[in-house]
């Protein structure tokens, strides 16, 4: 399967979909939202701060990485995301997919 092209549909999609929140949790809920409706799982979701380290606290969020299955895929697809606050809202900016492969 040629995952580029599979990735491009779902990042199309998520864009579309322009998700914002008033809140880091709501943005990642609006997101694997997105990712369901294309047909993909998610699995491991998480809040990564500016180091890449889990948040304590939902707030210093900086980056999303969700990690997704496919029904009849036994690869694991990663989804990463920038967190932006323009006017107070969350919003998610597209920066990398990834499958590792199994």
């Amino acid at each position: 399967m040629d995952y580029s092209i599979e990735h491009a549909r779902v990042k199309e999609a998520i864009e579309k979909a322009q998700c914002s929140a008033p809140s880091p949790q709501e943005l990642l809920s609006c997101i694997e939202g997105q990712l369901r409706g294309a047909g993909y799982t998610p699995v491991v979701s998480q809040l990564l701060d500016a180091n890449v380290d889990p948040v304590e606290r939902p707030e210093q969020a900086r980056f999303i990485r969700i990690e997704a299955q496919r029904p009849g895929d036994k690869n694991t697809h990663i989804f990463t995301f920038a967190v932006l606050k323009p006017g107070g809202v969350y919003k998610a900016l597209w920066l990398q997919s990834a499958v590792i492969e199994k």
